[in-house]
């Protein structure tokens, strides 16, 4: 009995310091966007030079696996310079919601971000229902959405973007239910790894909501 209550207690641990270094993130995230246009010419933000952030955030992610053996606060200040990249990716699409609906539709995103997240959440501590098998399934969402957002380039469609937008709403709410049963599986030493992996399903929560908005404020 004692070894079960320790357990749940270090897993319980584990996740509040998860939830920690992903609010850290999100707060270095909005600096991020806040301070964009004032370190970066609007023609880089809203032109090609994005690609170079873009580019920049994929590295950091296929170099994420090996943040855990690196030290503090290198691993830390890693995971930190994503969420700053982040932001600043994030701006251009603030931007374009800020112009089609004022700051009041980014409240709204972030309020309904935030209430979904809660709500996946509660879902996978109290489900007795394994996520992991989700897995390939919300992979091949993901895939799905970045070959209509490819096509989207060059042949945008409000509809289709509310659609892939709603459907983003749904897989990435998903993924949250996913990551935080997953989280118990890690262990202690890839807190990083496992926050990154919640930091992303969340961020990409928030700009799916922010693009349905967007679409729908469009019509």
């Amino acid at each position: 009995m004692n070894t079960i209550a320790q357990t749940k207690v270090a897993t319980s641990s584990f996740l509040m310091k998860v939830m920690n270094y992903v609010g850290l993130a999100f707060l270095v995230t909005a600096l991020g966007a806040l301070f964009a246009p004032q370190i970066l010419p609007q023609s880089f933000l809203l032109g090609g030079g994005m690609w170079l952030i873009f580019i920049a955030e994929i590295a950091l992610i296929f170099t994420s696996s090996r943040w855990s053996q690196l030290k503090r606060p290198t691993n830390i200040l890693l995971f930190c310079l994503f969420a700053f990249l982040s932001g600043i990716t994030l701006y251009p699409l603030l931007l374009v919601a800020i112009n089609v609906g004022g700051t009041a539709i980014v409240f709204k995103a972030l309020i309904a971000t935030a209430s979904m997240t809660f709500a996946a959440g509660l879902y996978a501590k109290n489900t007795e229902r394994d996520l992991s098998g989700m897995g390939g399934f919300l992979t091949m969402g993901v895939i799905g959405l970045i070959v209509v957002g490819i096509l989207q380039m060059f042949w945008f469609s409000n509809t289709v973007e509310m659609f892939a937008s709603g459907f983003g709403v749904l897989l990435f709410s998903g993924f949250i239910a996913y990551d935080i049963q997953t989280i118990q599986r890690y262990p202690e030493n890839r807190a990083i790894e496992a926050s990154l992996a919640l930091y992303l399903s969340i961020f990409n929560l928030f700009v799916s909501v922010l693009r349905l908005l967007i679409s729908l404020n469009r019509d």
